[in-house]
């Protein structure tokens, strides 16, 4: 007989991206840590341990922090707050490649909090992620289909995705074709395309 599970530790991460309406990009992270059941069964009741927020205010064009906002509304103890103006040291770096390693350099071990950097790991993606989203945002749906041989334009999208994983391997089929001006449509945006009515060209549907 399996025996009954028992949830001990909840830790959830909510980072979303914002257009700022000015140009620039407001990347914000939320990590809260819960004890469903408390200090132990006897107490059974839910313990939220750590509830810390950071606001990472990024210009896309060169997707550089240029302001930094952090709180923490749930910790273990008072002086945990005294390593919040440390967080000020982002301003200036870029969120795009070297980010996780500069983020461990700078918070690492006794430099920081370990909760906020494991939040900051996983607001550098989401970064990079809504990049897209910003450029496209005003856009015609149409737009989506337009291939570019502007230099700015390739070398944000090489920069932004060459050897990111293997699909984007800098010798893979995907790299050539940014390269070259073209692009291959991810399977979700073709599907999406298409349900809204835009005809897709061949050579960039899946």
């Amino acid at each position: 007989m399996v025996p009954e599970r028992i949830a001990i530790h909840q830790r959830s991460y909510e980072t979303e991206a914002f257009d700022e309406g000015d140009g620039r990009m407001r990347v914000r992270g939320r990590l809260t840590d819960n004890k469903p059941q408390g200090l132990c069964l006897s107490d059974g009741n839910d313990l939220v341990i750590h509830d810390m927020c950071i606001d990472l205010l990024v210009d896309p064009s060169t997707f550089t922090i240029i302001a930094v906002e952090n709180e923490m509304m749930v910790r273990p103890y008072s002086n945990c707050e005294m390593i919040l103006p440390n967080y000020q040291a982002l301003v200036g770096l870029s969120i795009t490649r070297g980010y996780s390693k500069q983020v461990k350099k700078l918070f690492g071990g006794p430099n920081g909090c370990s909760h906020m950097g494991a939040l900051l790991q996983a607001m550098g993606p989401v970064a990079i992620q809504a990049s897209c989203s910003l450029v496209n945002l005003h856009k015609p749906l149409e737009s989506r289909l337009n291939n570019s041989d502007d230099p700015e334009d390739i070398d944000r999208r090489l920069r932004l995705n060459m050897n990111s994983c293997h699909v984007w391997h800098e010798d893979g089929e995907h790299i050539e074709l940014v390269k070259v001006g073209k692009w291959v449509l991810p399977d979700w945006e073709s599907d999406r395309l298409t349900d809204l009515g835009v005809e897709i060209p061949d050579e960039q549907g899946h």
